[in-house]
């Protein structure tokens, strides 16, 4: 057992929801008096690490020719590649134009679907290739306020080729390492051929349906695959290859993905914060990591500015109104903090790009949003803040300890804000409380996987005195705070 350095408080949570706190420690938590695992990458409300070491690619095409898996289109007989290959190292690339022979989809959407969305590919008819997909953001377990007893199922549209795509798309099909529906994705390649010396590599996206952004290799890549990321996904960000470090806690969701600002070079984001620079051979990997949590947090503040929408669609009272508005502004603070640290060790300014608004998803029905604040906020956002109070307690600097302990006491309130408002939509606004008890455990399910595999990998003993707290450390607060927090606390939210 991995020790830790934080104690469990349930009484916090449960005096938010007017409870009487009547737990003690969770089971199996002991202080720490040993060595705790190594470590790798802190976190925010939104945010949390990958760990390992990271392997830069060379970028050159070459490295690719040894073993070529050609990534198949779905629902075709025979089996018809796509266009998209693996190579051996991990990445996936576009090798050449092909055309989806299934652009619309076969539908998904179940039978018991709630009325109010689509029920079937005949009813996507506003673009061509529509599918009836059952929904993906809200887990497939939210309904609409028509009364509908099974989840919610809404209209994507498809294409054949690029030419169906809008300017700066292009066409990936569905198939297994591709994603469940046929889409058109951010390009800034069409294919390896708009990259000389290189590959038009093809991108995930955390909480994402697949592959969602095609771009041109470099030689600065810091990872060609999952296999450089312990597993964790090789990601797009301010135009180069790198670890994913973020998770999803509080995503802003533009037109089905998750989206954050590009990083840009600007002093205005830069909090005032004062730490100790590092050694310089951790400086890129602390840098890499604050910028991440940075642009997490800044796309947060449009998150709860969805969420202040959601809750006057629903008629929440002022108070969870007032307390979302208060959350917005704390995390433009986070972020003035993240960007700060991630200036420090970069040596220059760090700041936020334009940030895609497109056409996020705000879902105006009750069940809806109570599903997407339970995996966002009730599970993600406690998680988070236990999670920043550990690294807090880790950090060797006291100066970082504060920020770190400051920005946990804010993303406590955030979750038992999240509590508060699924108490107020159980108890008074009519939700659906079978509905809730199944997101609750299908976050839960999630989360456990999660720590599973975080119990796996390997962790960088050296930035955990920065903060930063490890993959394995954080499995053991998760695992903590599922057994001794959430899951009790759900359990008794949905009987009351």
């Amino acid at each position: 057992m991995i020790p830790l350095r934080t104690r469990l408080d349930l009484a916090p949570l449960f005096a938010a929801l007017g409870w009487i706190a009547a737990c003690g420690p969770a089971k199996g938590e002991t202080e720490a008096t040993g060595e705790p695992a190594t470590s790798t990458t802190a976190t925010t409300s939104t945010g949390a690490p990958t760990s390992g070491t990271t392997a830069p690619t060379t970028g050159d095409p070459a490295a690719c020719a040894g073993e070529l898996t050609p990534l198949l289109q779905a629902d075709v007989e025979p089996p018809a590649p796509s266009g998209y290959v693996r190579c051996d190292d991990g990445i996936v690339h576009r090798a050449e134009k092909l055309e989806c022979l299934v652009p619309a989809t076969p539908s998904n959407c179940p039978a018991d679907a709630a009325p109010g969305g689509c029920l079937s590919n005949d009813d996507c008819t506003e673009l061509p290739f529509g599918s009836c997909r059952e929904s993906i953001i809200l887990g497939g377990l939210a309904a609409t306020e028509t009364g509908g007893t099974g989840p919610t199922c809404e209209c994507e549209y498809g294409c054949r080729t690029d030419a169906d795509c809008p300017e700066g798309q292009i066409c990936r099909c569905a198939g297994d390492g591709l994603g469940t529906y046929t889409r058109c994705i951010a390009a800034d390649c069409t294919a390896d051929a708009d990259c000389p010396g290189e590959l038009c590599g093809v991108a995930g996206g955390a909480c994402s349906d697949g592959l969602v952004h095609a771009a041109c290799t470099t030689p600065q890549d810091e990872c060609a695959g999952p296999s450089d990321c312990n597993g964790n996904l090789c990601i797009l960000q301010d135009a180069k290859w790198i670890c994913n470090n973020v998770d999803c806690g509080r995503p802003f969701i533009v037109d089905a993905a998750p989206v954050t600002a590009p990083a840009a070079a600007r002093d205005d984001w830069r909090g005032l914060v004062a730490v100790p620079a590092g050694a310089p051979a951790l400086r890129a990997r602390l840098r890499e990591h604050w910028t991440a949590i940075a642009l997490a947090e800044h796309a947060s503040v449009a998150s709860f500015a969805v969420f202040v929408l959601q809750l006057l669609a629903v008629g929440a009272p002022p108070t969870l109104v007032s307390d979302a508005q208060r959350a917005m502004a704390d995390e433009i603070e986070h972020a003035r903090i993240a960007f700060a640290l991630a200036s420090l060790y970069e040596g220059t300014g760090v700041g936020p790009g334009p940030l895609p608004v497109g056409r996020p998803r705000v879902a105006a029905d009750l069940d809806a949003v109570v599903a997407a604040v339970i995996a966002e906020a009730c599970v993600a956002e406690t998680l988070a803040g236990l999670e920043l109070r550990e690294a807090a307690a880790q950090a060797e600097d006291p100066a970082l300890a504060r920020l770190l302990a400051r920005i946990a006491a804010d993303e406590q309130r955030h979750a038992e804000l999240g509590w508060r408002f699924v108490q107020w939509a159980l108890s008074e606004a009519g939700a659906d409380r079978g509905r809730a008890e199944a997101c609750f455990a299908a976050a839960l399910a999630g989360a456990e996987a999660a720590a599973e595999d975080m119990s796996s990998r390997t962790g960088e003993p050296a930035l955990r005195s920065h903060g930063v707290v490890d993959a394995p450390l954080r499995a053991a607060v998760w695992r903590r705070a599922l057994d001794g927090l959430v899951r009790p606390a759900a359990a008794r939210l949905c009987a009351a």
